[in-house]
């Protein structure tokens, strides 16, 4: 078992659409960076002169910030809605994101892999960020940050998925399918007991 983890790579994402990713997900290379955030709301309530217990309101914000070496024209279409016209990307004043899942992997220092899964996001345009070569280039990446709700049910849907290598019935196909679910039958991938070794 592993005690730290470190890296990023295996950078996928895929369109959703009615809770479903049609068209499955696509690789994205040159992931340099990924950082997500989750906050839950904690209340603690006083009684008899003192702490008495603590509410949770559940996960009330999950954000990822992500930089990538090149957001390519296509993944600009599949994430912003952008128009792409003889070459050239349009960004129209009134552009809808569209939701987007992810993956992608970190891992252990004895090489077990975690995947990081976060379910139905929009993300923010990138802005260009660029400065001239003096010797060594030194590339900026490609800057963008999504915000997720709730994949399913608003009241219980899933909005994070995290598969551990390390963890007993790990099934990596399974996960994928749950996270780019085709079909309502993907969706539930993770509802089948897996197979006894």
């Amino acid at each position: 078992m592993g005690k730290a983890k470190f890296g990023a790579s295996n950078f996928y994402y895929g369109v959703v659409k009615d809770d479903l990713v049609a068209d499955g997900p696509k690789k994205m290379p040159g992931l340099t960076e990924a950082k997500m955030d989750l906050k839950n709301e904690m209340k603690a309530i006083a009684a008899d002169d003192g702490p008495y217990v603590t509410l949770s309101g559940g996960i009330s914000e999950a954000t990822l910030d992500i930089k990538l070496l090149d957001i390519d024209s296509e993944a600009r279409k599949d994430f912003f809605g952008i128009e792409v016209k003889n070459g050239v990307e349009l960004y129209n004043k009134n552009l809808k994101p569209n939701d987007i899942a992810i993956m992608f992997d970190t891992k252990m220092d004895d090489g077990t892999k975690i995947h990081v899964a976060m379910l139905k996001g929009k993300f923010s345009l990138p802005g260009v960020d660029t400065k001239t070569v003096d010797g060594t280039p030194d590339p900026n990446a490609d800057e963008t940050t999504g915000t997720f709700a709730p994949r399913g049910d608003s009241e219980d849907g899933i909005m994070v998925a995290i598969c551990r290598e390390d963890n007993a019935d790990f099934d990596l196909e399974k996960f994928k399918r749950f996270v780019f679910p085709k079909t309502a039958d993907d969706y539930t991938a993770l509802d089948t007991p897996a197979p006894e070794a």
